[in-house]
């Protein structure tokens, strides 16, 4: 057990400037000496070394005032130096030495110098070794003198503020405050991401509405190419039609013309002939002039064309030169063609597979989009019809739907109530269940306890009586010891002054010696007493009874004559003075008569009273005395022959003038004195052995108080056990109490949720009748107008719209991919193409050339050939021109019938011509509008194809709907094109601050949850100590004082915010606050309460400074008993000028004080000094 070793102290306070070597032991040691000795000092020089810096706790101003002053004259440095030596054997200081040595120097400059075995340190890390031992200085291990005192005057929130202190909790409010910081972040946080939220979603509502006006744009574009497509199909359908027709009309006027054409080609060929004739005619008929010219004009073309011959062969050959010279290099770039073509070849086979793949892929999701929008059309057909009739039920099912709305909202807000109250009843009534359990088993525990009590409690009572009858018994022996020693001292004075005084009576009272002689004997000799003892009277009639019977109120009574005889033979035998008998029956009975005269009271023995058996006594003494108020009557009567007698004790003899007057006179009772006269010898015996029995009965009070203190230490012992009993079971009242409470209320909340429950039901159901009753109007209003159409429409419309947007943005990936693969492959065909046009170009310019080489090579032959008729028709032609010079002749009348024949036959040809040319007019016409119209077709084939559809698609009138369409379209300006994009980017990131959102709230739930464990912890941690604290004062202060101590929360639902109250009560004292007892009972209290705190944090010594100055003696040694017992757990240093605790330690410092320097001696063995240091 770590404990303070020893303490060398140096120039310290009082301590000179000589090293003073402290030797201490566990346990408990004693420190004492005169006021101003220094004795405290030593404490001070212990709490100085450990690391204190408080002046005022040291009992300085500054402290620099610890360096010892007295000395003034002393040479070098003056320091004040104090080391404390710890035993660490059980290393509960964290250094490796069995021995801890603390040293603190302090200089003139007020500079602070630490060590830890020899070497520097700093404050800090000796403050942190001794918390580490639990034995640094905020332990409440230091108490000085002031302390207790301060602690007495403490309020009830001082006192909770002071166990918080010693039980850490400000460690609590260091977390929670770190918490709440953590908490405050996280909600601003949360704060943050709300608000972005909103924004956020404000945002994904205006890109909703975007995407969707953009969506439906699309939409709209693609139903209007679709009807735009259907338009054109119509269109073909009519061009197809027209040019059928035409076609066909265009084939009947070429037939025509043909048949016209030959006709006038035969027509022609007669006129040819005809004219030939008369060529023939003319020419036989024209003079040798026309002749001459028309052979001129053959010779002239036969020149013509000879010299055209030549040229042509000319050229031929040329060309010829031409083409041998390009073939060869058509050859060349044939090569360098087709092995490019080869690559390209390879390329356009890879593109075209990936194109088959993906042209599948886009007929099928072209068959499955126009299956949807073979649906849609059909949809939006049935939508257009239902559109008409929509708008006159909008304003009815908006006004139902708003009553709906608001009922629904009504039906879901008593929903949920209900649903809430079903939770509520079921977690209640779970709770109830819970709480029965609870109770019963809480019930049978309290059975328990209370047996356990009252067997605590009967023990107690047994413990107590058993105690009671001891101390009662002891009590009684004391008192019986007191009385017998009172009876001893009196008995050795009397006994002399009886034998004496029995002396004197037998002198002198001869009567009363013989009475009390022989009363020593009275039932043998039949003595039934003396007069005084038979009869009495009131105080009022005493002194008239004693002057009357002054003689006789001595005299023995017996019953009769024979019984006096005896006894008067008895006194003469014993030689006894004197005695008067009075035998009963001897008396006779008479009654006297009262004369008649003033101032008589009545017969005297009327007012002395005796049984009935003694009543002739009173005859016999008083029978024949008349009472009378005055003197004067009782001399009056006196003188008549009547004994008399005054009320103040005048006696009148009969015709006597004797008067016996009683004045004060008592009946002395001496009979008992003088039957002790026998006995008086006794009476000395009896005095020793009482002195014997006495001697016994002190041995015998040892063994009580042995069983006194056995059953006290048992009774102790079953108090404590009560007291925790007691508390457990009014704790487990309490809770039972509070069970029973919460049960009652959870039965009140069951049957309240349960009643608002059936109400909640009745609305429920009024509130879906209700519904159902809209529902169905809304139904029926949509069944009388629409036939539920529009909704069945919007359904399924929906549904196609789904399906057709992810068919599109499907159709519209494998579009890319398709368009960028036919991209690819156009460009590789182009390519191709252009490279096979080349080669094709090539080739044929090659074949071109080869044929143009042969034909050019045969052309060449022919012309020739036809060279040479030429150049012989020329020659015959001149010889014809010389043949026709000598030659002439003609014929008119064969001219004249050809000219008729000719006239006719040309009529008819401009006949033919004119309706030839008016057919070839109908025929360019037609040729027009069909080239017009299959132009037309072409560009609403490109149309369809565009739209990817063919002309044998079905169709119908979409005028109507494409206007409807474009309107629509029209109406939809200002579009975000990547509103969709957007959209999905912004929802994701919704999401994802969704969940952010949820991350903060679990984090803040967790951090509130976090503080709520503080709390708890906080709350549970004080209740333990307060429960530590409370048990220990219980136990201190009943040991102390037989009373009572506890403390009491005065707000339990709020401990922090509220004090702890400190309950006193003393035994036979009412209870009180222990601030408003007396002053030294506030420092017994506060001593209690400072011993309790104590047992928090147990500390392996404590530093006590004069804390029982203020307690008287019995308290003093309680004090010192309960610290003899705590030492041999701690360590007690303890400064005290009280005998009860210098006896129970077991080492005792001596300080005292020469020439302003304290000097300590030790008592360690109690009886041999020894002069330790100086």
């Amino acid at each position: 057990m770590v404990h303070v070793k020893k303490v060398e102290i140096f120039g310290f306070k009082s301590f000179g400037f000589t090293n003073t070597t402290v030797q201490f032991e566990p346990g408990l040691v004693s420190i004492s000496g005169p006021n101003g000795s220094g004795k405290s000092n030593i404490l001070d020089a212990i709490i100085f070394a450990m690391g204190e810096n408080k002046p005022k706790v040291m009992r300085v101003d500054k402290l620099r005032s610890l360096i010892h002053d007295i000395e003034g004259t002393r040479r070098g440095p003056k320091i004040a130096r104090s080391s404390v030596h710890f035993d660490n054997t059980d290393r509960k200081i964290p250094v490796d030495s069995d021995v801890v040595e603390i040293t603190r120097e302090l200089d003139e400059s007020g500079e602070n110098t630490y060590y830890l075995n020899k070497k520097k340190t700093q404050r800090s890390h000796i403050l942190d070794l001794l918390d580490m031992a639990n034995a640094g200085l905020g332990q409440l291990n230091a108490v000085q003198q002031g302390t207790v005192t301060r602690i007495s005057e403490f309020t009830s929130e001082e006192k909770r503020k002071t166990i918080e202190d010693l039980i850490g909790l400000s460690y609590f409010d260091e977390k929670k405050s770190e918490s709440i910081k953590q908490l405050d972040e996280a909600d601003r946080r949360l704060e943050i991401a709300l608000a972005k939220m909103g924004e956020i979603k404000k945002r994904i509502d205006e890109l909703e509405e975007e995407r969707n006006q953009k969506l439906r744009h699309d939409l709209l574009e693609r139903e209007l190419n679709r009807y735009k497509a259907i338009a054109a199909a119509n269109k073909m359908k009519v061009i197809s039609a027209k040019k059928s027709t035409k076609e066909t009309t265009l084939d009947e006027l070429n037939q025509e013309m043909t048949s016209l054409d030959s006709e006038r080609t035969v027509l022609r060929d007669e006129i040819s002939i005809l004219d030939t004739e008369k060529s023939t005619l003319m020419k036989s008929a024209n003079d040798y002039s026309q002749a001459k010219a028309s052979l001129d004009v053959e010779i002239s073309s036969a020149m013509e064309q000879y010299e055209i011959d030549n040229s042509a062969i000319s050229a031929s050959k040329k060309r010829l030169e031409q083409i041998n010279t390009r073939i060869p290099e058509i050859k060349i770039e044939l090569g360098d063609i087709i092995t490019a073509r080869q690559d390209i070849d390879i390329k356009i086979q890879q593109i075209k597979d990936s194109l088959e793949s993906t042209n599948e892929q886009k007929n099928k999701i072209n068959t499955d989009l126009e299956l949807i929008d073979l649906g849609r059309n059909k949809i939006l057909t049935e939508q257009s019809e239902a559109a008409a009739k929509q708008s006159e039920i909008d304003s009815k099912i908006k006004i139902l739907t708003r009553q709906l709305n608001d009922v629904q909202l009504k039906l879901s807000k008593v929903q949920n109530e209900k649903n809430e109250s079903i939770l509520k009843i079921t977690s209640n009534s779970e709770k109830f269940t819970q709480l029965e359990k609870d109770i019963v088993e809480l019930t049978s525990i309290e059975s328990k306890l209370e047996s356990l009590t009252n067997n605590h409690r009967a023990s107690i009572s047994e413990l107590k009586s058993r105690i009671i009858k001891l101390k009662t018994r002891k009590l009684k022996i004391n008192t019986d010891m007191d009385e017998l020693g009172f009876i001893l001292e009196k008995s050795d004075k009397a006994a002399n002054q009886y034998e004496s005084k029995i002396k004197t009576v037998k002198g002198y009272m001869q009567e009363d010696y013989t009475v009390a002689k022989l009363k020593e004997d009275a039932d043998k000799l039949g003595i039934d007493g003396l007069v005084y003892e038979m009869i009495s009277w009131d105080k009022k009639y005493e002194r008239s009874v004693l002057a009357v019977s002054s003689d006789w109120i001595k005299a023995i009574v017996v019953k009769d004559f024979a019984t006096l005889l005896g006894i008067a033979e008895v006194a003469r035998s014993k030689q006894l003075p004197k005695l008067k008998i009075i035998p009963l029956d001897a008396i006779p009975k008479f009654k006297l008569t009262l004369p008649n005269e003033p101032g008589i009271i009545g017969i005297l023995s009327d007012f002395v009273n005796a049984d009935d058996a003694y009543s002739a006594l009173k005859t016999f003494l008083f029978g024949n005395i008349i009472l009378t108020e005055t003197r004067e009557s009782a001399y009056n009567l006196s003188q008549l022959g009547y004994k008399s007698v005054t009320l103040s004790g005048e006696y009148f003899e009969a015709k006597n003038g004797t008067v016996v007057i009683d004045i004060n006179s008592k009946i002395s009772k001496l009979t008992k004195l003088i039957s002790m006269s026998s006995d008086i010898d006794g009476l000395f015996k009896s005095i020793s052995l009482i002195k014997k029995y006495m001697l016994k009965k002190k041995h015998y009070l040892k063994k009580l108080d042995d069983s006194v203190q056995s059953y006290s230490d048992r009774l102790s012992l079953s108090e404590n056990n009560l007291t925790s009993a007691t508390e457990n079971y009014s704790n487990l009242k309490s809770r039972i109490n509070s069970a029973k409470i919460m049960k009652e209320q959870l039965a009140t909340r069951i049957s309240d949720l349960t009643l608002r429950n059936n109400v909640i039901k009745s609305e429920v159901s009024t509130n879906e009748s209700h519904v159902e009753s809209l529902l169905d109007r809304i139904a029926l209003v949509e069944q009388n107008y629409s036939s539920g159409e529009q909704t069945r429409i919007a359904t399924e419309l929906l549904k196609m719209n789904v399906k057709k947007s992810d068919i599109e943005k499907r159709y519209t990936t494998i579009m890319n991919e398709y368009r960028d693969k036919s991209s690819q492959l156009t460009a590789m065909q182009t390519q191709d193409n252009r490279e096979k046009s080349q080669v094709s170009r090539l080739n044929e310019e090659e074949d071109s050339l080869n044929s143009e080489y042969l034909e050019v090579e045969t052309k060449i032959q022919d012309l020739e050939k036809q060279k040479d008729p030429k150049r012989e028709i020329l020659e015959k032609l001149r010889e014809k021109e010389q043949v026709l010079i000598s030659t002439s002749g003609s014929s008119i009348g064969e001219v004249q019938e050809i000219d008729d024949k000719l006239k006719v036959l040309s009529e008819n040809d401009k006949v033919h011509t004119t309706q030839i040319n008016n057919l070839e007019r109908q025929s360019d016409s037609l040729t027009r509008d069909l080239r017009d119209l299959v132009e037309n077709e072409v560009n609403l084939q490109h149309i369809l194809s565009a739209f990817g559809f063919d002309k044998n698609m079905e169709t119908f009138d979409v005028e109507t709907i494409v206007q409807g369409l474009n309107s629509e379209l029209t109406s939809l300006s200002a579009l975000n094109a990547k509103a969709p994009e957007t959209y999905l980017e912004v929802s994701y990131g919704y999401r994802s601050m969704s969940t952010r959102k949820n991350s903060l709230e679990e984090e803040r739930n967790s951090i509130v949850k976090f503080i709520e464990d503080i709390e708890k912890d906080k709350r549970q941690t004080f209740l333990d100590a307060f429960d530590k604290v409370d048990k220990e004062i219980r136990l201190i202060f009943n040991k102390m004082t037989g009373g009572h101590a506890w403390l009491e929360l005065q707000n339990e639902d709020d401990i922090f915010n509220s004090g702890i109250s400190y309950l006193i009560q003393f035994p036979n004292k009412p209870k009180r606050e222990s601030t408003s007892i007396s002053g030294g009972e506030k420092t017994l209290a506060a001593i209690v309460f400072v011993l309790a705190l104590q047992k928090l944090k147990p500390s392996p010594f404590y530093l006590f400074d004069e804390v029982d100055a203020h307690l008287d003696a019995p308290n003093a040694e309680r004090l010192s008993t309960i610290l003899e017992e705590r030492s041999k757990e701690s360590q007690f240093i303890m400064v005290s000028l009280k005998d009860s605790v210098i006896q129970k330690a077991k080492l005792i410092y001596g300080v005292f004080p020469k020439n302003g320097v304290s000097h300590v001696v030790t008592y360690k063995d109690k009886r041999m000094p020894s002069v330790k240091s100086s």
